[in-house]
């Protein structure tokens, strides 16, 4: 019952999160947290649905930069890079797209991201996927306000089927350093000496964490955050 209450709990205190119009001026910057690609370094499913989500912020001038997160997790393909490479084919500018190209989990999507986030000097936070006001949840944890556009998987069908050959023939750069994921867990673990739970545990456990008066802080994030912009990444910077 008790997890129940605090799940219930939860979805309730995320709802204040979300946004369905306008700001009252631009988001500093979006938040796109990745998902795999697939096995050919085509863009996957999930990730042509989230650059599409997150381009329409650029389109409306919602948003004045993107953050795009995620490493090569499950298959050798940078997630950032792939979502980057979507979100310029859709018209974002290059030069307005930072890189997060460590995370392995939402999680650290969300925790490196911000890092980067602050590094830059951008306070007004938004995020762009599906689930997104649970993810503002995480980041409220650490400190930082944020609003949510999750996706709206109807408008989302309907662009692609109008636009999403645009996005067919993009490709993510495959690492030439990639090792399995259960691998690159085991060295995070040693290097910081702390174990992370598996998913499916550690997200239901942050509401009890919450009521107890506990954060969760992901380990591994990069002491100094990378400023990279997809810009000049592409022209070998």
């Amino acid at each position: 019952m008790m997890a129940v209450t605090i799940a219930l709990g939860s979805a309730c205190s995320a709802a204040r999160f979300e946004l369905r119009a306008a700001p009252a001026r631009p988001f500093d910057v979006a938040i796109v947290p990745g998902c795999p690609s697939e096995d050919d370094g085509s863009l996957s499913r999930c990730q042509k649905g989230r650059a599409l989500w997150a381009a329409r912020l650029w389109e409306l001038g919602w948003a004045d930069h993107f953050i795009t997160s995620g490493s090569a997790v499950y298959t050798p393909y940078v997630e950032a890079e792939a979502l980057a490479a979507a979100l310029t084919a859709l018209g974002v500018p290059a030069s307005r797209i930072y890189l997060e190209p460590n995370a392995l989990h939402t999680d650290e999507n969300l925790y490196y991201s911000l890092q980067i986030a602050r590094s830059l000097g951008f306070h007004r936070i938004v995020v762009a996927s599906n689930g997104a006001t649970f993810d503002c949840l995480m980041l409220e944890d650490w400190g930082q306000p944020a609003s949510a556009y999750t996706m709206d998987i109807e408008w989302v069908k309907a662009r692609g089927a109008k636009s999403g050959a645009l996005l067919d023939g993009v490709r993510a750069r495959r690492a030439g350093d990639w090792v399995p994921l259960v691998e690159r867990e085991r060295a995070r673990t040693r290097v910081s000496g702390r174990h992370r739970p598996p998913s499916f545990l550690l997200y239901p456990g942050l509401g009890l964490m919450r009521t107890n008066g506990e954060r969760w802080i992901p380990a591994g994030a990069p002491l100094a955050p990378p400023r990279r912009t997809w810009a000049a990444a592409l022209a070998g910077g």
